[in-house]
């Protein structure tokens, strides 16, 4: 086989799955993104912390091993930014879009799950959707560049200085990316109620995919939500308000201390807004009480929602696991707007959610017997990674190489990992005619 049909049989073998598509274009988008930001043009990082920023800014994590206002070159954070753009459009949209533009047809296998992925039924409607993303993401981040030059304008006292932190900010919100240019992130300004709620709501509007973002348009006319866009908002609204209210009253006089009752509820609404899966921070986290800490590990393991630039398991499958603990409970169907959640929606989500936790125990593991740093810090590490997060309550900078290693790693696999399973699995899980008697297990 000559060296143009391997190639071939390679690009054939690849595209032939979006798992695959998945894996191996974010795989090698780190790689790029490494090797650029390697380049004294950038900065001067050495490789493995080049790597390390370029994993976390293509799985849209936000975790930093540098400063990069100090150590990246104007160069380097463009680079940087455009890494940001990318992971958060997602691969699996790009490689379409790909495609499409070069005529090709995908395969059956894939269109099918493109079909499935943007919930349409024709490969132009796939196509309408993957523009309608675009088109999406530019106005929304148009929207809160202007809103954010505005507020750093007014902080910083200087026009320029805010148009800059304003387009970085915006990118980085709505692609839920964490990173800002600025040491110290949000927290010189979070008494700027411009800053917090632009940031945040770009942070919501991230995490929610835009094809559910449109169908809110319904409730303007009256309509009802189809049953994905109600799971969706109710258990956004609901995370929102439970982290804003926990929060407040667990930090009211910890972290939030010294500020006004108005400042404490717009920071407590912020840090509910990034704490799933953005990674901003305006104020000091390294304090915060056993409560917080609780609640910022569960919610980085929900993350956002599908279709959306967050990581984590995902709003949908928390809700649905809830929603049949619930209705198991008290004997109730398990239907929601009289439409019946399938029994393989229930496997895939409890499936997800164990092999998530696995990795999870697996990453937090392999930190606290290599790092000699204090497991809590260890495990919200963990947690903050493999959800994408971004967040840090103090590991982050004290890292070895091995540790940096062991991170990079978890922060591809958390971002790769929950669509490359769901993807597997609607290939594999499959309605069979065969009927087999009842397997009598005892539970108790």
């Amino acid at each position: 086989m000559d060296k143009k049909n391997q190639l071939s049989s390679y690009f054939d073998l690849v595209t032939s799955s979006p798992e695959r598509i998945l894996s191996v274009t974010f795989f090698l988008l780190c790689l790029l993104g490494g090797a650029i930001l390697f380049l004294p043009v950038c900065g001067k990082l050495s490789f493995p912390d080049a790597l390390f920023t370029a994993v976390s800014a293509v799985c849209v994590t936000g975790l930093s091993v540098i400063d990069i206002t100090k150590d990246l070159t104007p160069a380097g954070q463009i680079i940087l930014l455009l890494l940001i753009q990318t992971g958060g459009l997602g691969i699996m949209s790009i490689s379409s879009i790909i495609f499409i533009m070069l005529g090709k047809r995908m395969s059956l296998r894939y269109e099918k799950n493109a079909r499935r992925i943007f919930d349409a039924e024709s490969r132009a409607e796939v196509k309408e959707s993957l523009f309608l993303i675009f088109k999406y993401t530019f106005y929304l981040e148009l929207i809160g560049a202007i809103l954010l030059t505005l507020g750093f304008s007014i902080s910083e006292h200087n026009i320029l200085t805010g148009l800059k932190m304003g387009i970085f900010s915006s990118i980085s919100a709505f692609c839920n990316a964490g990173f800002v240019l600025n040491s110290s992130n949000l927290i010189p300004y979070n008494q700027n109620p411009i800053i917090l709620y632009t940031t945040s709501f770009l942070i919501i509007l991230g995490g929610i995919s835009p094809a559910i973002c449109v169908s809110f348009r319904r409730l303007l006319n009256g309509q009802k939500l189809p049953p994905l866009a109600l799971i969706v908002f109710n258990t956004t609204i609901a995370l929102m308000l439970a982290g804003t209210l926990i929060f407040l009253t667990a930090e009211y006089n910890g972290v939030l201390e010294g500020m006004g009752w108005w400042d404490k509820f717009n920071n407590s609404w912020f840090q509910s807004a990034t704490l799933r899966t953005a990674g901003f921070n305006s104020v000091d986290l390294t304090h915060i009480s056993g409560i917080t800490y609780l609640m910022f590990i569960i919610f980085m393991i929900i993350g956002g929602s599908p279709g959306g630039t967050a990581g984590g398991i995902k709003t949908v499958v928390f809700s649905v696991i809830l929603i049949t603990c619930y209705n198991t409970l008290f004997g109730k169907s398990n239907i929601i707007r009289s439409r019946a959640i399938r029994q393989d929606c229930v496997q895939k989500s409890i499936t997800l959610t164990i092999i998530y936790l696995i990795f999870f125990f697996i990453s937090s593991g392999m930190l606290i017997t290599t790092q000699l740093i204090p497991n809590s810090s260890l495990i919200f590490e963990a947690a903050s990674a493999l959800g994408t997060v971004g967040l840090t309550i103090g590991a982050t900078p004290q890292l070895d190489e091995v540790g940096k290693m062991i991170i990079i790693i978890t922060m591809y696999i958390g971002r790769v990992m929950p669509a490359t399973i769901v993807y597997y699995m609607n290939s594999k899980i499959a309605e069979t005619r065969i009927s087999y008697p009842d397997a009598k297990l005892s539970l108790t």
